[in-house]
């Protein structure tokens, strides 16, 4: 698996302790080692097999036994245990907000819009944290020269951008331009990945509805050869009417 590009520079810690190619054995013992537990006081562990054909059983099933279902050898479902090792808060708190909802028998019919929202940061989400209001309002607004080429080194210097959606950490093994995250805006000057998961775990944990706009990633400054003011001009890629969403990320099963 090709883990040069940037998005996995917060998983290199972890990449670096398990050998390739990549098993459940491997992943357990580091769930172990690192005690890694559900909010719920479950400790958590990756169990080989075919996934749940429901929603339901899947997101029950991980809340009531901490077992994460994970297919051998499949790169979508390494990438999500990858997160739930590193973000145990925030994926926690997703399968729990999930499974609140699912008490609803309509939602086993029909899944509601916050579980749109949350499936969404699950799979191409991306914590954005940062102390300054103003450039976390220019990535909202999608002005996008202004935040990525006149604000440039403020972004650099005063923002923390993290892919914790194992999807969109699929697309960057082969990236392309229209790669595009949802976006959990954090105004905080925390930066580590420990503090950012309780951080983004206690949003998740609060909303009644998530906010999370788009952001094509490859406009993070040094995420691609993009040191030139036309790269952000691309209105196929870099939409600015506010109304327009950017491009959509693919959908991974």
């Amino acid at each position: 698996m090709n883990s040069s590009h940037p998005a996995f520079t917060p998983f290199y810690p972890l990449l670096d302790q398990i050998e390739s190619p990549y098993s459940i054995d491997s992943l357990n013992a580091l769930a172990a080692s690192r005690n890694i537990h559900h909010q719920n006081g479950n400790a958590l562990s990756f169990e080989s097999g075919d996934l749940p054909g429901h929603a339901a059983e899947y997101e029950q099933g991980i809340f009531s036994s901490g077992r994460i279902p994970t297919r051998e050898n499949n790169p979508h479902d390494f990438l999500n245990a990858l997160v739930w090792l590193s973000f145990p808060e925030l994926k926690s708190a997703l399968n729990i907000r999930h499974c609140e909802r699912l008490a609803n028998p309509e939602e086993h019919r029909l899944r509601g819009k916050l579980r749109d929202q949350l499936t969404l940061l699950d799979e191409s989400g991306v914590l954005v944290a940062s102390p300054r209001r103003d450039l976390l309002g220019l990535l909202q607004e999608k002005r996008w020269v202004e935040l990525f080429w006149q604000a440039r080194k403020e972004v650099v210097k005063h923002m923390t951008f993290i892919v914790v959606g194992h999807g969109l950490l699929e697309k960057c093994i082969q990236p392309f331009a229209a790669m595009t995250g949802k976006c959990l805006l954090i105004e905080t000057g925390e930066t580590t990945p420990e503090k950012l998961d309780s951080l983004a775990a206690s949003e998740v944990d609060q909303a009644s509805m998530l906010t999370l706009p788009p952001l094509p990633i490859l406009g993070i400054p040094g995420w691609d050869d993009n040191n030139n003011i036309r790269y952000y001009q691309n209105t196929q890629i870099f939409r600015t009417d506010p109304s327009q969403p950017c491009l959509a990320p693919q959908t991974h099963s």
